[in-house]
């Protein structure tokens, strides 16, 4: 589920419930530590 939120909020997907792109805040608490890992981690590589 972190690379599910993580994905979104790198995508700048819209989240139905705010209007606005996903941020790490709206990520339930749950997930929101392992998001963030996921984002800033190894699971994540910039391909430029």
């Amino acid at each position: 589920m972190g690379a599910f939120y993580g994905w979104k909020i790198l995508n700048g997907e819209i989240n139905p419930k705010t209007g606005t792109a996903w941020e790490l805040e709206n990520v339930p608490v749950y997930w929101r530590g392992m998001a963030g890992r996921w984002i800033e981690g190894e699971n994540y590589h910039e391909k430029n």
